[in-house]
């Protein structure tokens, strides 16, 4: 007998033995004599029939699925293309001799699936040979023999991680086809299962432990002795070899050991390597899921962000969607983030990451009767140093990441800290240590929560995210079953299935031990999502624009035209606008068909947003004479238009003269310029926050709109060599015969903003773009080391003031890499202002490039300044450390400023986000070219605007922000003229402070309806106070009471009257509530 044979007793050869282990649990190696080969002790394809649909739509619902013609299939054949769905029929009669046994169906068809039974959706299924593989589905236990089952699969051909070509990240392949490989039924060998799963933990203890680590020699051995002691052909030695793995195991750590808290998780990318379309399928194959493994581990608890994915459930998966509000009562489905969806940190604007929390907090609270308590965004890249006090103004005080262990240059120095934003509101933050969110609840993991717990000595917990992610799935049985054991065992954290809340409340007591971070978490990688996808990026800022000037309009029109007014409702939009700004999405990291989705949406919100402004303009033209009280009789008239300005600043523009209905020729004789494209041209003043009624009539005392300035702008090309001086009371610029910057003086101060001996201003440089793995991600440092060409244009002027200068400017198109393609520019400078725009038309065709524009400037300062959502930052423009050098491409909404004391320039922009800067050069990144996963990403024609804006002052004495606003926000005119008397004088602000400091950001209605919000920021970074001013007297509001930003009033919240004086914080965000009389 074996039993009675002794080997030798076993040598110190740890590496061998290790490999003996793992040779011992191979799928591969040796699979006839190792425990592998023994994990399934019966198993049937015969027992299977399965017949297949016709080739479906995604979410072909199960009434309609069944309804199908059906027609037998077998194992080898394969479905598609790409994209497309099937639903199978699985007929199984289990063998009538499979008594007592507990029966799998295992299901592979190389994609992902979702099996059905009796119209309710089961468990999901990924197939293919990945680690993210789950293909088996527990059908009954406790077999009677003979039982006979009848059900569906439905399978979408696509990989877990879509349908890419020949590689993860690659363009997708339309063709793609899947095989099934697998269907049948198996029982396993419960006890072979079961020692597999000691044996697999043992050996990764013994595999990632250190060399001199107790705890790796004691497993090895016992891995050695077991495997001496198992007989792989006769089961009755397993027992006795699962009890040696449990006594191991079963020693206990000692009180200091550290605590992991396992949250189960299923990161959903709303969209990816896929479509939003088949993120619903995903959500419902994941969801399924682990509502069943609930059942299976009442003790299993599972987390879940981003209410957009509930709210697809609830459409398109009602019963699914219903067993997930029963978990969520017994506290095993656990909502968390509180955000629409998990967005983008950088890109959005500040109202935007309100309205994530907004719409995500009231989603969860009217759906599952609370709100999150922690914010929840483990996967965006990087995080704008205004978000805490964004978390905190939205009911939050915890906050989970951990993107940063990604950096490719410094290692972040904290797992648990406290964040503190610009405001000094701060947030309790962790980063659980495995640098995971996707973790497989391993040993090596499981240890890694603690050994790479930079805090561990001021707190001595972590918290661990496991389960299959990405493209959803969540945890599996194998990393289930092992966290059971895990609880306690020496040598290794002890572990607790937990929530973000209870985790939260655990890391409480040791918060004041805690050290601090002060301003952004920028991300040391993925710098290229400030860039790629210009389309959607210029979309969003449309998006976000038109709302706040749709919203503005509603509320006035509310208030003041009448009782008949009915306003709509945008949340739909604004769900439309939050889906779009998705951190997959709006960075520009998808594939294709994910951005022919956000055009679609982008279009329809601006086409609504539209038609609403024209009503309202409509509204309010109608009321204007009973709002007013103006005379009608007996008194001359002229024709008016109504124009509406959404800015929270007082603004002058020169407007193209809308076209009158009496005498348009009157128009053009009269007209003070007329533009490069034949149209008359006129100026308008506008009120912060309000409208005036324009009198565009050119003749009479009364006329405005054609007044020639006190102070014209002036244009003139030098014969000698072709540069062309432009000047107005600010400025005196030369643009040189190629379209670059020679000189620019700022006459206040008689400054040169130009570098003498410098690369000039206007540099438009086509870069090398390519990376090291993250195509639409990376843009890397060494790209900028190697310019390919500098753009040579041609000028002349078209427009010679008084009222703007326009430089037109075409660029050979020779300089381009490609040779095909164009860029053309015109310089626009205006009478009244220092701003410079540029106004630009690209057609790109070039792979791998980068199109930049740069201005060498004489100004010296060590740090410059720019936009986030409601304020800005400073960042060095030198490269003294690592972490300077890492910022070489950094963030910027509307503007960033480079200023020395007394004196600067803002670069400014209408739909771009990637700056830098190193010394005096100011740079943009414009437009990207990479190939994956969008191969055709900004290819084709492109329009945007940047501008520079030299000053005396400060940035906030010169009003760059002002500046950066009006550039973003054209205004709003009516397009029929109406007639009113000719001396009229309609010039309305609706609500406004008194301070340029303090910006009205938003007015809306509340979302309960009962009363309108209005949010303001402090933007210049100082404490100060303020009122708030309105011209429409009397003033319609009775009261004003202030709030947070999920418009919660509280015992301790603040009221107000209209004209009371209100003191704020430097970079303070307020809401209000304005009770109307």
């Amino acid at each position: 007998m074996a039993s009675n044979i002794t080997g030798n007793v076993m040598l110190k050869h740890q590496d061998i033995t290790v490999e003996r282990l793992e040779k011992f649990l191979s799928d591969t190696y040796f699979v006839r004599e190792n425990l592998y080969g023994k994990l399934i002790s019966l198993k049937s394809s015969e027992a299977v029939k399965v017949k297949v649909s016709p080739k479906v739509e995604s979410l072909v619902s199960y009434k309609d699925a069944i309804q199908l013609e059906y027609k037998d299939t077998k194992i080898g054949e394969s479905f598609g293309p790409s994209w497309s769905n099937y639903w199978f029929k699985v007929t199984i009669d289990v063998p009538s001799d499979w008594k007592d046994k507990t029966i799998h169906f295992i299901w592979n068809s190389s994609c992902e699936g979702l099996i059905w039974m009796n119209g309710i959706a089961i468990q999901g299924l990924t197939g293919g040979t990945w680690q993210d593989l789950r293909e088996e589905y527990k059908l009954i236990e406790n077999s009677k023999g003979g039982e006979h089952f009848e059900f569906f699969v439905e399978v979408s051909c696509n990989g877990m991680f879509g349908v890419g070509k020949d590689g993860l990240i690659n363009p997708c392949d339309p063709d793609r086809t899947f095989e099934l490989t697998k269907a049948e039924i198996r029982v396993k060998n419960k006890d072979a299962n079961e020692l597999y799963t000691y044996l697999q933990m043992l050996y990764d203890i013994g595999k990632n432990f250190p060399k001199e680590s107790l705890r790796k020699k004691q497993a090895i051995w016992i891995a050695n002795d077991i495997i001496n002691k198992c007989n792989v052909n006769d089961s009755s030695t397993f027992p006795t070899c699962i009890s040696m793995a449990k006594e191991f195991f079963s020693q206990k750590n000692g009180d200091s050991q550290t605590k992991i808290w396992a949250v189960g998780h299923c990161h959903i990318d709303l969209c990816w390597l896929w479509s939003f379309e088949k993120t619903k399928e995903k959500c419902a194959r994941s969801f399924s899921t682990q509502l069943l493994y609930m059942d299976y581990y009442p003790q299993f608890k599972f987390t879940q962000s981003q209410a957009q994915a509930y709210q697809w459930t609830k459409e398109n998966y009602p019963e699914l969607y219903e067993r997930i509000k029963e978990k969520v009562i017994t506290g095993q489905f656990i909502p968390t983030g509180g955000t629409w969806v998990e967005m983008d940190g950088n890109l959005p604007s500040g109202e935007s990451f309100i309205r994530q929390f907004l719409l995500g907090q009231n989603y969860f609270k009217k759906e599952f009767g609370k709100q999150c308590t922690e914010f929840f965004l483990p996967d965006t890249f990087g995080y704008s140093a205004q978000l805490p006090q964004v978390i905190r103004h939205m009911g939050i005080e915890n906050f989970i990441t951990q993107k940063l262990s990604w950096n490719n240059l410094n290692k972040f120095p904290h797992s648990t800290f406290i964040w503190e934003g610009i405001d000094g509101s701060t947030v309790l933050t962790h980063f659980p240590p495995a640098d995971t969110y996707n973790s497989q609840a391993d040993v090596k993991e499981i240890v890694m929560s603690s050994t790479n717990n930079k805090d561990i000595d001021r707190c001595n917990e972590s918290m661990l995210l496991y389960g299959n992610g990405d493209g959803g799935g969540g945890p599996t049985i194998p990393m289930l079953e092992r966290l059971s054991i895990l609880k306690d065992t020496d040598g290794i954290p002890k572990v607790e299935f937990s929530t973000p809340a209870e985790f939260f409340s655990r890391l409480q007591p040791h918060r004041s031990k805690l050290n601090k971070w002060v301003g952004e978490l920028y991300f040391e990688l993925h710098r290229g999502t400030y860039t790629s996808q210009a389309t959607t990026k210029r979309g969003n800022r449309l998006c976000e624009i038109e709302l706040h000037a749709t919203e503005m309009l509603l509320s006035y029109c509310e208030l003041f035209v009448g009782t008949n007014f009915k306003a709509p409702n945008l949340s739909k939009l604004w769900e439309l606008v939050l889906l779009c700004q998705f951190h997959d999405a709006l960075p520009g990291s998808s594939i294709k068909v994910c951005y022919d989705d956000i055009l679609k949406h982008h279009q329809q919100v601006l086409a609504e947003c539209k038609n609403i402004i024209t009503q309202c303009m409509k509204h309010i033209t109608s009321s204007l004479l009973t709002i007013d009280h103006l005379p009608t009789d007996n008194v001359p008239h002229s024709e008016f238009v109504l124009a509406f300005n959404a800015n929270d600043f007082e603004i002058t523009r020169v407007i193209e003269i809308p076209k009158s209905t009496k005498d348009i020729q009157a128009q053009y004789i009269n007209a003070v310029q007329t533009s490069y494209n034949g149209l008359p041209l006129g100026t308008v003043t506008l009120p912060p926050n309000g409208f005036s009624a324009i009198n565009i009539s050119t003749t009479g005392d009364n006329r405005t709109i054609n007044r020639v300035p006190q102070y014209p702008v002036t244009a003139e090309q030098k014969q000698l060599n072709g540069d062309i001086l432009i000047e107005n009371q600010f400025i005196r610029m030369t643009i040189g015969s190629n379209g670059r910057i020679k000189s620019l003086i700022e006459k206040s101060t008689d400054r040169e903003v130009i570098k003498e001996g410098g690369s000039l201003g206007n540099r438009l440089i086509i870069f090398e773009d390519t990376n090291l793995f993250w195509d639409a991600w990376d843009q890397e440092i060494f790209s900028l080391e190697k310019p390919l060409s500098i753009l040579e244009g041609s000028c002349k002027i078209i427009e010679n003031g008084p009222l703007r200068c326009v430089v037109q400017i075409h660029y050979d198109s020779k300089a381009l890499p490609s040779g095909n393609g164009s860029l053309n520019q015109t310089i626009v400078v205006h009478f009244n202002s220092a701003r410079i725009d540029f106004e630009t038309n690209v057609n790109w065709h070039e792979a791998h490039k980068l199109l930049r524009v740069d201005f060498d400037t004489n100004i010296r300062a060590k740090n410059a300044n720019y936009e986030i959502q409601f304020g800005h930052i400073e960042r060095p423009t030198h490269y003294n450390t690592s972490w300077d050098f890492a910022r070489f491409e950094v963030v910027g909404h509307k503007w960033a400023d480079l200023s020395e004391y007394d004196f600067g320039m803002a670069l400014l922009n209408d739909c771009k986000y990637g700056y830098s800067t190193l010394g005096g050069r100011i740079g943009l990144s414009l437009l990207r070219s990479p190939k994956s996963p969008d191969d055709t990403c900004d290819m084709g024609s492109h329009k945007f605007t940047y501008s520079i804006y030299p000053h005396r002052g400060s940035l906030q004495s010169a009003s760059v922000i002002k500046e950066g606003y009006a550039l973003n926000n054209n205004f709003y005119i009516s397009e029929i003229p109406f007639s009113l008397a000719s001396a009229t004088h309609v010039h309305k602000t609706f609500i406004s402070t008194n301070k340029e400091a303090v910006i009205v950001d938003t007015i809306k209605k509340a979302e309960d309806g009962n009363s309108f919000i209005v949010r303001i920021y402090e933007s210049h970074g100082g404490a100060t106070t303020f009122n708030f001013i309105s011209s429409i007297l009397p003033i319609p509001f009775k009261s004003i009471i202030e709030c947070n930003g999920l418009e919660e009033v509280n015992e301790s919240s603040k009221s107000y009257n209209f004209n009371d004086t209100i003191k704020i914080k430097p970079f303070e965000i307020k809401t209000f509530r304005f009770i109307s009389n």
